[in-house]
């Protein structure tokens, strides 16, 4: 990731702070469809990371280039397309009413910038994996045997990957665009009011006296902050500028430090009552109460930070 200076981190700044009010509007006052609403907070969200995340290491260490600028403008001019059509693509029967030109450019551009963001957030691991099974999609049915399927035009496959809730808007970009985004936009604003700094206070508190207390307030408030947040990487950014150093310090290893932060970290996925968006696409996907899915969360997830304070115990 690269860190945006000047005219451009304004920008930036100021198109991601647009985006989270118009996310919250969306969600607690005005009624948006569902598709619309993700499609354009796909698209803005795609803009944004073409113009924070460097298409390589070296290139994280640059200004975007033009072809960060050129993948950035395509994204936002989906999202203007998609939104300014919006009642064509509400009203229209997917897989029955054709495709239109404009339809084909812009669904076409939308899974290429979203596979790039892939590669480019995730890694080329996932990446070649997705256009693996894109392709057997397309040219599966010149496999012989019980491999092989039926002809799939890339009309077909662009009308259900991009125009329905059954490809890239499914489930968890829907999830991501309303409760996972509100829940960490919560606890994004309660780290910066200082709720970092009481959580610490209270972890030592609990633990700095005791053997490995360093490490042990590592645990305790990686679990604290993960409550609210919901988000590993928020909580080793807020939480480990803190513990990390405070741990090499006083004799860790820098990579028992690194390793104590990240794993009690990644607990905060697990522990109730946000658990980032994990437990709302479990809700949604099996119709199971949100309510009932935290319940059934805590003990394991208690198991789990049991298990790394033991590991801390131990090792000091």
């Amino acid at each position: 990731m690269r860190k945006l200076d000047g005219r451009i981190g304004l920008l930036a700044k100021l198109i991601s702070a647009l985006l989270a009010g118009a996310v919250v509007y969306s969600n607690t006052i005005v009624f948006v469809d569902a598709f619309v609403g993700t499609v354009v907070f796909l698209s803005a969200m795609l803009g944004l990371v073409f113009l924070v995340v460097g298409a390589t290491p070296e290139a994280s260490a640059r200004g975007p280039s033009v072809l960060d600028y050129a993948f950035s403008a395509a994204a936002f001019a989906t999202g203007v397309y998609f939104w300014s059509t919006a009642d064509q693509l509400i009203t229209r029967i997917s897989l029955l009413d054709s495709l239109s030109a404009w339809q084909m450019v812009f669904g076409t551009a939308l899974v290429v910038l979203t596979l790039e963001a892939t590669r480019r957030t995730v890694g080329a691991s996932l990446t070649v994996i997705v256009v693996a099974f894109l392709l057997y999609n397309l040219f599966g049915d010149l496999l012989p045997g019980a491999l092989g399927h039926g002809v799939i035009t890339y009309e077909h496959f662009l009308d259900t990957l991009v125009f329905t809730t059954d490809g890239i808007f499914g489930v968890p970009v829907r999830v991501a665009a309303t409760y996972a985004f509100l829940f960490v936009l919560f606890g994004t604003l309660l780290a910066r009011a200082g709720g970092s700094d009481f959580f610490f206070n209270v972890a030592a508190a609990l633990s700095g006296s005791r053997p490995g207390g360093p490490a042990k307030i590592a645990v305790v408030s990686s679990g604290l902050y993960g409550m609210l947040s919901g988000s590993p990487t928020s909580d080793v950014v807020t939480t480990g500028s803190v513990t990390i150093p405070m741990m090499r310090k006083l004799g860790y290893s820098p990579h028992l430090a690194g390793a104590v932060e990240v794993a009690a970290s990644t607990g905060g996925s697990l522990l109730p009552p946000v658990m980032g968006s994990a437990a709302f696409i479990m809700a949604e996907f099996t119709g199971i109460d949100y309510r009932d899915i935290v319940i059934a969360a805590v003990c394991p997830a208690l198991l789990y930070y049991l298990g790394v304070y033991a590991q801390v115990h131990l090792r000091s």
